[in-house]
C-alpha cells in the first residue's frame, strides 16, 4: 500500500499538502528517497564526508558528493547541512579540546566558525552546486544571533572568492 501510494502528495485530512524531505547521509541515497516518496531532500548529512578518515574531503570531493545527490534529487530541492561534527561525531583532522559536556561545547557551527578556512570550502562546494541545482543550506546548532551573522558573513566571503576566481 506505502509503494503504491508513494509518488501521491503527503496531506493531512483536511487536505494541506506536505512537503517530505527525506534525511540521507551520502548522494547515493537521494535517488531511492524520491522513489520512497520523498518530495527533497530536507538533510544532507554532511558530517559522513568527513568522518572515519584522518584529512577532511577537499572542496572539489565536497562539491562532487552535493552534486551527485543535487542530479539525483532530478530538480528538486537538496538542503545541505554544514558540518555537524563534534561530542558524538568527532572529525579527526579538527583538533577538538576534551570538554566536560562536548553536546553543549564547540561543535556544530561553532567547530566550523573556529576553523573558518574549512568552514568557507565546504560553503564554497555548495555555492558551486546551487549555480545549477536547488538547495538550501543548515547551519547546525546554532546558538546566538551573532554566530548566525559570522556563518553568514563566510558565506558571503566564501561567494566573493569564488567570484574572484570567475567559478558560478
Amino acid at each position: 500500500e506505502l509503494t503504491r501510494t508513494a509518488q501521491q502528495p503527503a496531506a493531512t485530512s483536511d487536505g494541506q499538502v506536505v512537503e517530505v524531505g527525506a534525511n540521507i547521509a551520502d548522494a547515493d541515497e537521494a535517488a531511492p528517497a524520491l522513489a520512497a516518496g520523498a518530495d527533497g531532500v530536507g538533510l544532507f548529512r554532511s558530517e559522513f564526508l568527513f568522518m572515519n578518515r584522518d584529512d577532511t574531503p577537499s572542496e572539489d570531493e565536497q562539491e562532487r558528493a552535493y552534486r551527485a545527490a543535487a542530479q539525483g534529487l532530478q530538480g528538486r530541492r537538496l538542503i545541505v547541512r554544514t558540518l555537524d561534527a563534534g561530542a558524538d561525531k568527532p572529525v579527526a583532522a579538527l583538533a577538538q579540546p576534551r570538554e566536560e559536556n562536548p553536546f553543549l561545547g564547540i561543535r556544530g557551527l561553532r567547530l566550523s566558525l573556529a576553523h573558518p578556512e574549512r568552514f568557507r570550502e565546504q560553503l564554497r562546494a555548495v555555492l558551486r552546486v546551487c549555480a545549477d541545482h536547488p538547495l538550501g543550506l543548515m547551519f547546525p546548532m546554532v546558538a546566538t544571533v551573532d554566530e548566525l551573522l559570522q556563518a553568514r558573513a563566510q558565506l558571503d566571503l566564501a561567494r566573493d572568492e569564488l567570484h574572484a576566481s570567475g567559478i558560478a
